[in-house]
């Protein structure tokens, strides 16, 4: 079986712009799913179930796949060299539906109200890598997990800094993946950044004026930030995980 996601000899995923080259597809669908987030932002959301997830996804990428908001249907994996060049295995395509209830029932037995903002943080750094474990979708996981993050901690009177995060993506993603290793999960990784992105006052972006405030901030967004990151697409793979 080839990866019925891809246009045909190619590593390029099939898309509504018809776009075949790959670094422009990524420009594409970033600019476009960054317009959609805002636009997401803006309107509201609180559906934080299986369906909500998928709600997310549609709404980010449907102006680039037609496959935006269905589950994937092939089994995928990503070599991290994190790990090695090992994946994280994420759920078989049968148990999408079935991981992700699981995942949802765990956080809704939490209190969340009655944590503190420290609390909070470190729930949520073991709450949220379940549910991204699943990687429900053939790409985008990542962004619809964190933009869901996003609005579970605003939803609980939280403010969160999304800038930090999307500044941050190959620290985000490895902190995921570390977090995602069932019995060897390591979870302060993440649960360091949503410290830093977990706030209990709005977020204030300082500009060039403000040097004292722009180089604290500055600093905060640095340590997290790696030059050598550069995004790894999925691939498919059989049962057995070898790569098709």
């Amino acid at each position: 079986m080839n990866d019925p996601y891809l246009y045909k000899e190619s590593s390029v995923l099939r898309n509504l712009l018809n776009i075949l080259d790959e670094k422009e597809l990524d420009l594409a669908e970033a600019e476009l799913s960054r317009a959609s987030m805002m636009l997401l932002y803006e309107q509201g959301f609180d559906d934080f179930s299986t369906q909500g997830i998928k709600t997310i996804h549609k709404t980010l990428f449907e102006d680039v796949y037609d496959w935006a908001g269905v589950f994937r249907t092939i089994n995928i994996q990503k070599r991290e060299d994190l790990l090695a060049g090992i994946s994280v295995w994420y759920s078989n395509v049968r148990d999408i539906k079935r991981d992700l209830d699981a995942a949802w029932k765990e956080i809704n037995q939490v209190q969340w109200k009655k944590l503190n903002r420290e609390e909070f943080a470190a729930q949520i750094s073991r709450a949220f890598p379940p549910l991204w474990k699943v990687h429900p979708f053939r790409e985008g996981n990542t962004r619809t997990i964190v933009m869901l993050m996003t609005f579970f901690v605003e939803h609980y009177d939280y403010y969160f800094d999304q800038d930090l995060l999307a500044a941050s993506a190959g620290y985000v993603r490895n902190a995921f993946v570390l977090a995602s290793l069932d019995q060897y999960s390591e979870f302060e990784h993440l649960e360091k950044i949503l410290l830093d992105a977990i706030c209990t006052e709005p977020m204030d972006y300082v500009d060039d004026l403000d040097q004292e405030d722009a180089v604290s901030q500055g600093e905060k967004y640095r340590k997290y930030q790696s030059e050598d990151y550069k995004p790894v697409a999925h691939e498919y793979r059989t049962d057995n995980g070898e790569k098709k």
